[in-house]
Parts: structure tokens; C-alpha cells; sequence
């Protein structure tokens, strides 16, 4: 007598027809996990330039402590001959800016260095719309403003 394996079959066609039905998960930041948008960091510095004195004594002070605070950006540290101080920034969408700090002062340096670190990487560009959803409302963004009802919110009670 011949034995058919019907059931393994149909589970293997099964199986096969739920994985087209299925979409997968479009990674994004907030579902599961926050990928950082700065990677990398990169300080450029001229060893004898007057220009880059505040970039030395900032590197020599302050930036092991930014390296530690900040584990998620790797920091590199190069000499620049014959140039002015640099702090570039590599996103991880692609894009580089590139900010020159040869008139800061080391007090200013670490905004330099925030604002790149926080700084998404896309470039600057005038939003159509002020939010962005993969699925947009018919009505429109809520606004309290749009009711006719006044409501008052008071511990008083009112007055007969």
C-alpha cells in the first residue's frame, strides 16, 4: 500500500500562501528599538594654528567626557595641517555636515558639537504639511478651538 503525505504537503502550500499575505514590518524608529541619526563624528584640528587653540584645549578637556556621555556616535580625532578646525558630522541616512570653529571660543565648541550630534540629518526644507502620518486623517488636525461649546473648568460652584 502507498502512503501519501497529504498533511505535510498542505501545511508546506498553507504556509506558503499566509508569507504572501503577510507584509513585513517597515523598520522605524520607535518600534522596538531608536536608531541614533549621527554616527560619527570627526574633529579636525591644525597642531600649530592659532586658529585651533580653543579646538586643542576643548579636545584636551572636554571631548572624553562627550565620548563617554555619547557612546552611540564614534568619535575620531585627526590633525589637519595647515588648516582651520573642523567638526564634521556623518549621518546615518547618508548625508555629512561640516561646521568650521576657528572662531569659537571653548565655551562654544560644545554647542557646535550638540547641535550636529542632535541634528537629523536631512536637509533643511519647508514642510507642506505639519504632520506626517502613514495613514492621514479625513477631519483633520484636532484643534479646541474649532468647537462651538465653551467649557469652564472651575472649583467654583456656580452661583443660582
Amino acid at each position: 500500500m502507498v502512503s501519501f503525505r497529504l498533511p505535510n504537503v498542505l501545511n508546506a502550500v498553507i504556509k506558503a500562501h499566509l508569507d504572501e499575505f503577510v507584509r513585513p514590518a517597515k523598520p522605524k524608529n520607535g518600534v522596538g528599538a531608536f536608531v541614533f541619526p549621527c554616527r560619527k563624528l570627526v574633529f579636525n584640528y591644525c597642531e600649530r594654528s592659532g586658529s585651533s587653540r580653543a579646538m586643542l584645549e576643548y579636545l584636551q578637556t572636554r571631548a572624553v567626557q562627550f565620548a563617554r556621555d555619547n557612546p552611540q556616535i564614534e568619535v575620531i580625532v585627526q590633525p589637519r595641517p595647515s588648516r582651520h578646525p573642523i567638526v564634521r558630522a556623518f549621518y546615518t541616512n547618508g548625508q555629512q555636515r561640516t561646521k568650521c570653529v576657528r572662531r569659537c571660543t571653548v565655551d562654544e565648541i560644545p554647542e557646535v558639537v550638540k547641535s550636529l550630534r542632535d541634528h537629523s540629518g536631512h536637509r533643511l526644507r519647508r514642510w507642506n504639511k505639519y504632520v506626517l502620518s502613514d495613514t492621514p486623517s479625513v477631519r483633520g488636525i484636532y484643534s479646541p478651538f474649532h468647537t462651538s461649546e465653551v467649557h469652564v473648568i472651575s472649583d467654583q460652584k456656580p452661583r443660582n
